[in-house]
């Protein structure tokens, strides 16, 4: 890619959301939504789905059965570190080329010409399948929460399962009706989940702390124990598999950058919202990760509920009421229905971003933005039908599903890992533009770190979770990655190679936004491409890693 600035047209706009809107149309798109979030809504919308608290309570069980409380504790602040770190290069990109098409986008702009068209292609495919599997596993977890407090009261109740698939579907449906009539409120529902997942985060770990403090599990348990229920010999590999079933609690943080066309200056603004709701989940789901193993006292009572969650069983024990542990799982479901609204919302965009240069069958519908409402309802809708249906797939087999959700940990960590493989083969000095977030030198340490953790997780989370296998316990995600990816491949072969060409990109036009927006900001550039230039030293240009 040449990298030369052109001549900049004299016709240079004057603010912030004309660049933007500039870059847009030199990218081959028109906006069509309105940059209703703010920084700091769309921050919240990042907590809201990542909310590393919520993941790891709903997740609680699995991994005090891999490697007990203590793999449990020491598994996230592992992968707290290497999420950023994985983040801190799709912040890069995200600055780089704020598109809402994010992965699918940065795949095409940094790949070399002949392999532009399949990269984007293959990459905008498993944005979609993941962020599906994201919303698929959310449902089915608040369903699953819904169902435990009426078994905690009402002992001898048996859900069935077709009875939890209602409950899922009724709950995605509800959140996609959400994101259709109240799609002008969504900024606000954003905020309102944020403060109130603060508020129940403290009060929930005060009481854990407070009302079992004479009950109370042993800190040697707590911080040191990493014992596994699996079957496997060492403690090694479970403790590996903890911390790919830790890896669920921080998914998420691309969704700023899918988000990215309705919020002004992305370039700056993106980066952001990607790494610090990171940073600060990890620090409000910490304590809250020590409080609920503080507050067990007897470890098979957890993980042999009859409810089935147990997270419900750590409440109750920690608090010793059965109210007061249903009113707090209550409230933790509510929640989590956030997060599967800011599900359906990252989702939506994403299918909607990819679907604008024909990349999936019927690119046509799912590109198109309702005029009333001013957001992808086609879009949304094929998400919400596809999320009811493979959820029947939790009827028949409950191993089947829980594969088909595990794989999405693959796909979208995959996908943030790609373009950033990419950079690296082709060096980043030959591909990447002028940025306002730069990692500099740190850049090409970064991409290396994310693209082998990524590596590691996807060879680790096809492992099997429990010893002996047998086909009701064996992991069936490797099949299914590798089915869903060669089902994409394979239509790549028969319908889209060749007529699929990537985003309609004017490389000239491109840079006329970017020179603007050094002129915009007050950045020198160069006299003999320009003819103008200010004060302003040109290596401000950049917004720096230290500035983050």
């Amino acid at each position: 890619m040449d990298h030369n600035p052109p001549v900049v047209s004299s016709a240079v706009p004057s603010t912030s959301a004309d660049l933007d809107d500039l870059e847009l149309e030199a990218v081959g798109y028109k906006r069509e939504m309105p940059r209703q979030f703010s920084m700091l809504s769309l921050g919240a919308l990042s907590f809201t789905l990542t909310c590393t608290w919520l993941g790891f309570g709903s997740s609680v069980g699995t991994g005090i059965t891999e490697a007990s409380a203590g793999g449990a504790i020491w598994t996230m602040p592992i992968v707290a570190v290497m999420t950023v770190i994985l983040s801190l290069g799709m912040a890069e990109l995200s600055s780089a080329y704020p598109v809402a098409g994010a992965q699918y986008y940065w795949s095409y702009m940094v790949a070399s010409e002949p392999y532009k068209p399949f990269a984007a292609y293959i990459n905008g495919w498993m944005s979609v399948i993941g962020w599906w599997m994201g919303a698929s596993s959310v449902s089915n977890f608040v369903a699953s929460m819904i169902l435990s407090i009426a078994t905690l009261w009402h002992p001898k109740y048996e859900y069935q399962h077709w009875q939890q698939w209602m409950l899922y579907v009724l709950l995605m449906w509800m959140a996609v009706a959400l994101n259709i009539f109240g799609h002008h409120i969504i900024p606000l529902f954003n905020k309102l989940i944020t403060y109130l997942s603060v508020a129940l985060l403290i009060t929930t770990t005060l009481v854990l702390f407070i009302c079992g403090r004479h009950n109370h599990a042993q800190p040697s348990w707590i911080f040191g124990d990493i014992t596994s229920s699996t079957g496997w010999s060492n403690k090694g590999l479970p403790f590996l598999l903890a911390t790919v079933n830790t890896v669920f609690s921080f998914l998420g943080s691309d969704c700023g950058a899918h988000m990215c066309e309705e919020i002004p200056n992305p370039g700056r603004n993106v980066p952001r919202v990607i790494v610090l709701p990171l940073i600060g989940g990890f620090v409000a789901a910490f304590p809250f990760a020590i409080a609920c193993m503080y507050a067990i006292n007897d470890v098979d009572a957890v993980l042999s509920t009859p409810t089935g969650l147990p997270l419900i069983e750590i409440y109750r024990q920690g608090t010793g009421s059965d109210v007061a542990a249903s009113i707090l799982v209550a409230l933790f479901a509510f929640c989590f229905f956030g997060c599967l609204v800011g599900n359906v919302t990252t989702s939506s965009r994403t299918l909607w971003a990819v679907s604008r240069d024909g990349a999936l069958p019927y690119s046509k519908i799912w590109s198109r933005v309702n005029k009333r409402f001013k957001m992808p309802m086609n879009a949304v809708i094929l998400s919400g039908t596809f999320v009811s249906i493979y959820g029947l797939i939790f009827i028949g087999s409950t191993t089947a599903f829980s594969a088909m959700v595990s794989a999405n940990i693959i796909f979208l960590q995959t996908t943030c890992a790609i373009p950033q493989a990419i950079i690296l083969w082709r060096g980043r000095d030959n591909v990447l533009p002028e940025r306002w977030f730069d990692l500099g030198r740190y850049g090409k340490l970064v991409n290396i770190v994310a693209v082998a953790w990524v590596a590691f997780i996807d060879v680790i989370a096809c492992f099997p979770t429990a010893m002996p296998v047998t086909p009701s316990n064996m992991s069936y995600v490797s099949v299914v990655a590798t089915g869903l990816t060669g089902f994409v491949i394979i239509l790549w072969f028969t319908s889209k190679r060749g007529k699929f060409l990537g985003p309609k990109v004017d490389e000239t036009k491109l840079q006329q936004r970017r020179l603007a927006g050094m002129h915009l900001e007050g950045v020198a550039v160069d006299e003999e491409h320009t003819g103008a230039s200010t004060s302003v030293s040109e290596k401000n240009c950049a917004f720096s890693y230290d500035k983050l």
